[in-house]
């Protein structure tokens, strides 16, 4: 039993400290590469659950589901992507990261998802919930305005 304990011990301390890495996470959702996106997806699994939790993940499958092999599994991923995402949002309405995460996946998803009508309502809560952002939320957002359609000019 001691042994028992003696392993386990690492693994709950793991779990403990594991947190979100946003730079990272950003980084992956601006990348073309599926190693980079699938890291932090599977790091994302370690995290302790939340609502950011939930919501990061929604928008890193949705990302992930461009590197699907087939049309099928590219719809599904991304739609399981989209139902976590959105509920976050639904539940958390005034958040601003959360809509800047949908309106990074609205502006990038492929036209024939029409996947794309929230963007104004979203620019509008990402403007007016700018200064309560976390530091590395607002680094990644004025990075992304420089090449948005939506944010151009805003940051």
């Amino acid at each position: 039993m001691k042994y028992l304990i003696l392993l386990l011990i690492p693994v709950f301390s793991f779990q403990a400290k594991a947190q979100l890495d946003r730079k990272a996470i950003y980084s992956a959702l601006a990348s073309d590469s599926k190693e980079v996106v699938q890291k932090q997806l599977d790091g994302i699994q370690s995290v302790k659950e939340s609502s950011e939790v939930k919501a990061f993940k929604g928008a890193l499958q949705m990302k992930a589901a461009q590197f699907q092999k087939t049309a099928k599994d590219k719809l599904n991923l991304f739609n399981a992507g989209k139902k976590i995402l959105e509920s976050e949002i639904k539940s958390n309405d005034g958040n601003a990261e959360y809509r800047f995460l949908r309106l990074l996946i609205q502006e990038n998803a492929p036209k024939q998802l029409k996947y794309s009508g929230n963007i104004d309502d979203d620019v509008i809560t990402i403007v007016a919930g700018y200064s309560k952002l976390k530091e590395s939320t607002k680094t990644a957002l004025e990075s992304y305005a420089k090449k948005s359609s939506a944010l151009k000019g805003l940051f």
